[in-house]
């Protein structure tokens, strides 16, 4: 291929790359308030614990937040799915667990059960938010359970 003619693909590809840059950027969800408002829509379509299949559950939530987004800000629906992905619903038994490391860096997973859910192994605390199924709400900022027990760490710290 001759120079001229590859330099001007090369331009031609980056520019292309560029616009689909920018149209993501666009399109991304910034709006706190939209997600919140979506996920009570969601709540009500699709109780977390009528559910006994997480797959169905995350489904169930993709199709409700469509269908809620679809005229107001349809690039919310991504962050509405990720907070029902990760959530103990339709995981009977299943907990989120909040782990703050000595740093104080926290972050939450879901377990199978509240005996999993450990301080990290270099100091830290863990704590179970108790009835809140999202790892979107469960954690405070700076550490912590949204609800836990008595306020009770699982490491025995308070």
């Amino acid at each position: 291929m001759r120079p001229r003619i590859r330099g001007y693909l090369v331009t031609v590809m980056a520019l292309s790359l560029l616009g689909l840059t920018a149209q993501r950027s666009a399109a991304k969800c910034d709006d706190a308030g939209v997600v919140a408002r979506a996920r009570e829509a969601v709540d009500d379509a699709c109780h977390c614990d009528s559910f006994t299949n997480h797959g169905k559950y995350v489904s169930c939530v993709a199709q409700a937040a469509k269908t809620a987004l679809h005229d107001t800000n349809p690039s919310c629906q991504g962050a509405v799915v990720k907070c029902a992905a990760r959530s103990t619903c339709g995981k009977p038994g299943f907990v989120t667990c909040c782990r703050t490391s000595a740093t104080g860096a926290t972050k939450c997973s879901t377990k199978s059960s509240a005996d999993h859910c450990k301080a990290p192994p270099n100091g830290g605390t863990a704590c179970v938010a108790v009835g809140v199924p999202s790892c979107c709400d469960a954690c405070l900022p700076g550490g912590g359970c949204a609800s836990s027990p008595s306020g009770a760490f699982l490491d025995g710290t308070f």
